[in-house]
């Protein structure tokens, strides 16, 4: 039976914190054929010295980079030293679920045309604490853009309609020999680009309808609600280099493709107005509608009263 090593890269910058637990859930995976790599991106709180103090986290080998270049220069680094056939990836204030990389060696076993796998993830709290009564990232996403998703392969156009979360993307190491590596000036959306172009090449995207993860939610996350407009920008960014670099896509989707860009633009309008920023946010708002009318049924959904409380002069 094929059993590959799994290489297991965790990109890490001043997560001391959380970077033992994280590390302790890799030793606790059912699958034991790994290895794992920390990329230490220039920390200032001391991770490495702490790592390389504790005896209990010796079995994974440590990188230092030379200069801070961001996490996905460190997970680049980490590709470039894996010696896996698959390459895992989990940053450091996450977790993988003891089952995540067997679950995964399984899907590319009987799946040899999958070069991406990606799966759901419970949302925990900065303590750890399971938030939102169990209700999953995916599953509330789903409720959010009324799109479904379920275990299976992932077409170009379902990853263009619904991106997918990022800890645990797993893929082939080769793939990145073909689809590039991933891209700091899109960064935190350098995830979603790099599905995008997966899907888009000879390879495919399978995704499992199973929470293998845990998604730590912190003031700190990069891609998270205190950096909306920043995600929002880059999303948009995504989408329009996948239109540019699939021209079939076009044709495939139609208004869809209009309406998923002009659904972020609305995110980020009531991003940037609960920021403080009234006339960015309707700025965004009315392109919104521009892009798809049926945006403005979304912006009424907000409610008159809440609306006008949140543009409305101080």
């Amino acid at each position: 039976m094929w059993t590959p090593l799994v290489s297991v890269i965790i990109p890490t910058y001043n997560r001391r914190k959380w970077i033992g637990e994280c590390l302790s859930a890799v030793r606790a995976q059912t699958y034991q054929h790994l290895e794992t790599l920390v990329i230490d991106d220039c920390s200032s709180d001391g991770t490495v010295e702490w790592l390389r103090s504790e005896p209990q986290y010796n079995f994974a080998r440590i990188h230092v980079q030379q200069r801070n270049k961001g996490a996905s220069e460190a997970r680049n680094a980490g590709i470039d030293l894996a010696r896996g056939e698959l390459v895992a990836f989990i940053d450091s204030d996450d977790l993988l679920a003891p089952e995540h990389i067997e679950t995964a060696v399984d899907v590319f076993r009987r799946h040899p045309e999958v070069g991406l796998f990606c799966c759901d993830s419970t949302l925990i709290d900065p303590e750890g604490e399971v938030l939102y009564e169990g209700r999953t990232w995916h599953r509330i996403q789903s409720e959010i853009k009324r799109h479904p998703v379920k275990s299976g392969r992932r077409s170009l156009k379902d990853v263009f309609l619904f991106s997918n979360c990022f800890p645990g993307f797993t893929l082939r190491r080769r793939v990145f020999e073909e689809v590039g590596l991933f891209d700091q000036t899109i960064f935190p959306l350098d995830d979603y680009d790099l599905a995008l172009r997966v899907a888009g090449s000879r390879y495919e995207v399978y995704y499992a309808n199973q929470s293998l993860c845990f998604r730590r939610e912190h003031l700190g996350q990069c891609s998270g609600a205190a950096n909306a407009v920043r995600v929002g920008r880059e999303t948009i960014r995504c989408l329009d280099v996948a239109l540019e670099r699939n021209a079939e896509l076009r044709g495939l989707l139609g208004k869809a493709a209009r309406r998923r860009i002009a659904e972020v633009e609305v995110e980020m309008g009531v991003s940037r107005i609960y920021a403080g920023d009234r006339r960015g946010g309707l700025r965004a708002l009315l392109h919104a509608i521009s892009l798809d009318p049926h945006q403005l049924l979304e912006v009424a959904k907000l409610g008159r009263r809440r609306l006008h409380r949140i543009v409305a002069p101080a």
